[in-house]
């Protein structure tokens, strides 16, 4: 069967958090047509918080089909080249970071910052620059896939970092809280063990839809 998903695997989970993030509503329908849709960098870098925790839960629980998962992102000839891309992806960012992974939090909001050359600070004086849609959504979708190439080839860090125990940040979100901005640490799901049911019902609803010729190799 060719590649043609009606949308993205990244699309599917990611959707609805993206939604939420720039208010989504009906009456923006000619927004997004004429390309005008746009968020706030602040809630954009935490919806790409959330889609690296779940592809990471994702790569993690399925590490053993792990070219199965990337066949459901690519075309079938390009599998091999995207898994390999994804690989190097994820280690140069564990390699930048430089220091044993704590926090998952700190861990990729640091990182992502410092591919923009922000720090903490510059992230909070930022924090309500807007982000077009249509840059923010590809770039949601590579962080979704990078998160599950680490969940497949860090599954030692992951099962370590993923966890309720690990949600911590050392990051000063009390300065941002002063700023009228919000990240509640506690509602970003860390639970490994839901988060490994969560993948395969999600991965299941999904392949159904999209790839039902992949639902039996996968084990859904």
């Amino acid at each position: 069967m060719p590649y043609q998903p009606t949308r993205t695997l990244a699309a599917f989970i990611m959707g609805d958090a993206l939604k939420k993030a720039v208010g989504w509503s009906s009456s923006l329908m000619g927004l997004v047509r004429f390309g005008g849709l746009r968020t706030e960098f602040f809630p954009l870098i935490l919806v790409c918080l959330d889609a690296y925790i779940k592809g990471a839960a994702m790569g993690y629980t399925f590490s053993d089909k792990y070219d199965l998962l990337v066949s459901m992102m690519v075309k079938p000839n390009k599998v091999k080249k995207h898994a390999d891309y994804l690989r190097d992806v994820a280690q140069k960012r564990v390699d930048s970071y430089n220091r044993e992974i704590i926090s998952i939090i700190d861990f990729f909001i640091s990182t992502e910052l410092a591919k923009d050359k922000l720090t903490f600070d510059d992230f909070l004086n930022k924090a309500k620059a807007k982000v077009k849609i249509d840059s923010a959504g590809p770039r949601i979708k590579l962080i979704f896939e990078e998160g599950t190439s680490f969940g497949s080839n860090y599954p030692d860090i992951v099962s370590k970092v993923v966890s309720l125990e690990r949600r911590t940040s050392s990051l000063d979100w009390e300065k941002a809280k002063l700023l009228g901005l919000t990240f509640d640490i506690n509602a970003q799901e860390l639970d490994l063990k839901f988060l490994k049911k969560w993948s395969i019902y999600n991965l299941r609803i999904y392949a159904n839809e999209c790839f039902p010729e992949l639902v039996a190799p996968l084990g859904l």
